[in-house]
């Protein structure tokens, strides 16, 4: 396997110059150990491996590789008893992902394709292929197999494209070391379709499984107020070289931290309650709180939960409510209460 060059097994010399194990060698016995596994491998079998090396071949490269920051399990089995090894800890120079890593990176990966982000799904898949080409062949096998068990699912299948040169555009404005620039948007509306151009200071983006989709959120100098940017309606994006200026950043932390599926309004916060019953909502939620701002789920007598959490906007809470049917009644506020009957009404005219 190829590898960096800032990333190679170091070679050792001895006083006259010769080399005592070849990099190659190194990895090779590294590589061995670590895909042994916990059942751990002799020496006798990685002479094999390499191909029928002399014996203290072998014990030069182990001791080279403890003396580079391995650490090796050794485990006598057997009689007479032979030592097995096993690989705790490898070498600063290796390269290769941990385990841990590439489970965190797999699981990161299923949760986003199953929550409606195609488009930074699709961003993560270079850095899935890196860290294969960095895995042992053990520990590549597991994950094969971890993959054909594992299903996930969530809200949407957002399968737009996200155009490149858009996001690094973007990115650009967000990322700049001496603060964000303006950044100049041709956006398509949802609700017309129609195309305009408009200068905003871009904020944070955001992203929310009840929407099923990814936000720029920014302020809207020519508004003077938060806006939220789905990246995918956003048709061109360029990074202009003023510096953007936000005069108050606390409704933009606001729209932030309480927005639900991308809705937010500037108007002030206000408490949503809501009393959950039947036989399976109440525990369920108990076990998993959904992601709501500063949600609390309290246990009740009589087997019901109350669910407490912050909004700014009616339609956020009105669209996970709903989903909750016939068990949910909205206690707070009662203008929530009132657009949620209004809906339900509407709902209803349309089964006549």
């Amino acid at each position: 396997m190829a590898r960096p060059a800032s990333r190679k097994a170091p070679e050792s010399h001895r006083p006259d110059g010769a080399s005592l194990v070849k990099p190659e060698r190194l990895q090779a016995v590294l590589d061995a150990i670590r895909d042994a596994g916990e059942r751990g491998i002799t020496k006798a079998a990685l002479v094999r491996k390499l191909g029928g090396v002399a014996m203290r071949t072998v014990d030069r490269a182990i001791a080279l590789l403890e003396d580079q920051g391995a650490r090796f399990g050794k485990a006598r089995e057997g009689r007479p008893a032979v030592i097995h090894f096993t690989l705790e800890k490898a070498p600063d120079w290796d390269s290769k992902i941990t385990p841990h890593a590439r489970l965190a990176l797999e699981v990161a990966l299923m949760a986003l394709e199953g929550t409606a982000t195609e488009m930074w799904y699709d961003q993560l898949e270079g850095l899935r292929a890196l860290a294969d080409s960095h895995l042992s062949s053990r520990d590549r096998n597991l994950f094969d197999a971890l993959q054909s068990h594992v299903c996930v699912r969530g809200a949407a299948d957002d399968q737009q494209a996200l155009d490149t040169k858009m996001l690094s555009q973007v990115l650009m404005a967000l990322g700049h070391p001496e603060g964000p620039r303006e950044l100049e948007l041709t956006y398509a509306a949802a609700s017309t379709g129609r195309t305009g151009t408009r200068t905003v200071v871009p904020f944070t983006l955001t992203h929310d499984v009840f929407s099923g989709g990814a936000f720029l959120l920014a302020w809207d100098p020519a508004k003077q107020e938060p806006r939220h940017f789905r990246l995918a309606r956003i048709v061109e994006a360029r990074a202009l070289s003023r510096r953007g200026l936000i005069p108050d950043k606390r409704p933009l932390e606001q729209a932030r931290d309480l927005q639900i599926g991308g809705w937010f309004s500037p108007g002030a916060p206000f408490q949503v309650q809501v009393r959950v019953g039947g036989s399976n909502w109440p525990q369920s939620l108990q076990d998993a709180p959904p992601a709501l701002p500063r949600i609390e789920v309290r246990k009740e007598k009589g087997g019901t939960v109350l669910l407490s959490f912050m909004a700014t906007d009616l339609h956020g809470p009105t669209r996970y409510i709903l989903q909750l049917g016939a068990d949910a009644e909205v206690l707070e506020p009662k203008a929530l209460r009132a657009h949620l009957a209004a809906t339900l009404k509407a709902m209803a005219a349309r089964y006549r």
